[in-house]
């Protein structure tokens, strides 16, 4: 008698697991603005079948007829019911549209129905094309707070306790998986920085970039990949909406100074022992343009705020700082080429 349930326990396991992964039926209704000839309707019916759309039918054009998506049966496994207009050799579908042999993009199209719904289809994207009810997601994980310290840990340690700190999932593309377990020592502090911005530091020390996207038929995630031209990215910091003087009010404190003869590094750190305001260097960028920052500096005495002192400094080597802040409005100093 066990065996007999455990059989049957099985089967229907089995059988449910087939059923959950059957793709939603997508059918097919096409409204020609204008008729074709018999030959020219075959080869379309025959191009949208092998695109993977059944049963298709082709018919004239109503008055009411406007692309739509029609949902039947069992929210876990729909028909779709498809209305399509053609015009000229373009058919328009809810949210897409494509020509008479672009299988590629039908197969896309029909791809994303499948998986994320006729909802999704129309719902307008922005920003890593997502709609704005997801980059408010996003944009609120990516505020929580580093709440452990990060100074002289490894870079990879830094990474992942930054990753936990997000209900996000985070996918790593394979050809940046050797430089994003780097045992290389991070040597800046971002406990207290949003976790969003922390992230773009140490991802771009190693020169890496991260974005947040959305795969059909799954949720939102972060990705972290290598740079690629035109591809969009979560950026270190944001430009503040108020003048560098309201933003970060404590780098326009005035002393007097004199530094002579002094590294870059020593003098950035001496300074930073001063401010609110964190410190964050771009290092990949510096080694990339062979800059030392044990390059000797001077800045001449005088009273002087200490921005100005930064920006001496700095200078001398090809550097600049920028005034930014993280994605909880928090002052930062950033330092580039």
């Amino acid at each position: 008698m066990t065996k007999r349930v455990t059989t049957a326990t099985l089967f229907l396991i089995l059988a449910l697991s087939t059923r959950q992964a059957t793709a939603a039926v997508v059918d097919l209704e096409v409204a020609m603005e204008t008729v074709l000839p018999i030959t020219r309707i075959k080869a379309w019916a025959s191009f949208l079948q092998k695109a993977g759309f059944t049963n298709v039918q082709l018919r004239s054009a109503k008055l009411t007829d406007m692309p739509k998506v029609k949902a039947l049966g069992r929210k876990e496994s729909p028909t779709y019911v498809v209305t399509g207009i053609l015009a000229g050799d373009t058919l328009h579908l809810p949210g897409g549209k494509f020509k008479y042999g672009q299988i590629d993009e039908a197969k896309l199209w029909i791809k994303r129905l499948q998986g994320d719904g006729a909802t999704e289809l129309t719902t307008q994207k922005g920003a890593y094309g997502l709609s704005r009810d997801q980059i408010v997601e996003v944009y609120d994980q990516l505020t929580l707070k580093v709440k452990t310290a990060t100074a002289g840990r490894t870079t990879k340690e830094v990474i992942r306790s930054i990753s936990r700190i997000w209900n996000l999932q985070v996918s790593v593309d394979p050809a940046a998986r050797t430089q994003l377990f780097s045992e290389v020592p991070f040597n800046d502090e971002l406990q207290g920085v949003t976790s969003g911005t922390a992230m773009a530091i140490v991802l771009k020390s190693t020169g890496l970039i991260m974005l947040p996207d959305k795969p059909i038929g799954s949720g939102v995630r972060i990705r972290i990949t290598k740079p690629v031209k035109d591809l969009e990215f979560w950026p270190v910091g944001w430009e503040p909406s108020q003048n560098p003087g309201k933003t970060a009010p404590d780098l326009f404190n005035e002393l007097s100074v004199e530094i002579k003869n002094t590294e870059i590094s020593k003098t950035v750190k001496a300074i930073g022992q001063r401010l609110q305001t964190p410190i964050f260097f771009d290092y990949a960028s510096i080694a990339k343009r062979g800059i030392n920052l044990d390059k000797k500096v001077n800045v001449p005495a005088g009273k002087i705020f200490y921005k100005k002192i930064l920006d001496i400094a700095l200078s001398q080597a090809g550097l600049h700082c920028k005034v930014m802040v993280d994605e909880a409005n928090q002052p930062l100093l950033w330092i580039a080429p």
